[in-house]
């Protein structure tokens, strides 16, 4: 109980012996400085200070006697409540100063008008926690242009977070994303709890846009990611959305996992990967079956269509409203 009290005080800025005393107190009342020092193995001294930064902060009530021998916890509903707010009137007080310090960190960095609309970041560590932090930031939507390189493995809880908190996430994959078993799985997780997701056979550029205020896209292609380029809101973000948009027109949507389970689901499934510009063995992976079977679907649907390449019965298909 008391691990679990400690964790959801993280965000009230106290220490860990602040934390430690206030729910010491809350459990057993009238304790000295001298008895909660001794029972959290923090000696009298160190249990003295914290208790007078929680008395400050009215977490604490003051002993009354003369000795001051008996510290109390205070109400956790009216204490805490008040500390919150304070905490959020700092938070909000801090927002404010954003972009003032913005303006002085681009100043330091760049120096020139230009700067202050794209910035070039270097390194894979840098660039890793960039991109974690756009995630951690974003409020109404995240939108995408996913392919290779990548700096590393995704944390699938941070978009499950930003999905979670109502976050609009919209992703184009570039199909060669689609054949490895690992990301396939990962995309069905992410689609299941609300991304939408669609595929293209190839996508020109890795592109990640957040709320209309930021683009990340790499400085060049290549098959290592080493440097990005952060762009803030101008006429080259509102092209880069702009292309985003383009694409997300043009591509295909992705099928639902459990989207097989009659045979003319299963027919709007093949067909979104065959546009998509997947192999026989990354389909049947998809979609559960041998790739003999795959192979014999195509067939059919080559047929159907009067298709000479399984993309243009895709892309036929897709004409005919049947994805």
């Amino acid at each position: 109980m008391t691990e679990q009290w400690t964790a959801r005080f993280g965000g009230l800025g106290l220490s860990p012996d602040q934390e430690r005393l206030y729910l010491q107190l809350l459990s057993t009342a009238g304790l000295s400085a001298g008895q909660l020092g001794h029972s959290l193995g923090i000696g009298t001294e160190r249990s003295l200070a914290a208790l007078v930064v929680l008395a400050e902060l009215g977490l604490v009530e003051r002993p009354v006697s003369p000795d001051g021998a008996a510290w109390n916890a205070a109400a956790p509903d009216v204490a805490l409540e008040e500390l919150l707010m304070r905490r959020e009137l700092e938070l909000r007080r801090t927002r404010g100063r954003i972009n003032e310090l913005l303006r002085t960190y681009r100043r330091s960095r760049i120096g020139t008008e230009a700067g202050e609309l794209v910035e070039i970041i270097t390194g894979r560590d840098s660039i890793a926690e960039l991109w974690r932090s756009l995630q951690l930031g974003v409020r109404a939507e995240l939108r995408v242009l996913d392919k290779p390189p990548y700096i590393r493995r995704a944390d699938p809880e941070l978009e499950l977070a930003a999905l979670g908190r109502g976050v609009r996430m919209r992703v184009v994959y570039e199909s060669r994303v689609l054949r490895e078993p690992d990301r396939q799985a990962e995309i069905r997780l992410f689609t299941s709890a609300g991304e939408q997701a669609r595929v293209l056979p190839e996508l020109p550029l890795k592109l990640a846009l957040v709320d209309d205020k930021w683009a990340l896209l790499p400085v060049s292609s290549g098959t290592e990611l080493q440097s990005v380029l952060l762009v803030r809101p101008s006429s080259l973000l509102d092209a880069l959305a702009g292309l985003f948009e383009l694409y997300w027109t043009r591509a295909m949507r992705m099928p639902a996992a459990d989207s097989a389970e009659l045979p003319q689901d299963r027919h709007r499934q093949l067909l979104a990967l065959l546009a998509a510009g997947l192999t026989d063995e990354s389909i049947a992976r998809q979609m559960g079956v041998s790739t003999r079977t795959v192979q014999r679907w195509v067939r059919e649907l080559m047929d159907r269509f009067g298709a000479r390449t399984r993309f243009q019965a895709g892309i036929q298909a897709a004409r005919a409203d049947l994805l």
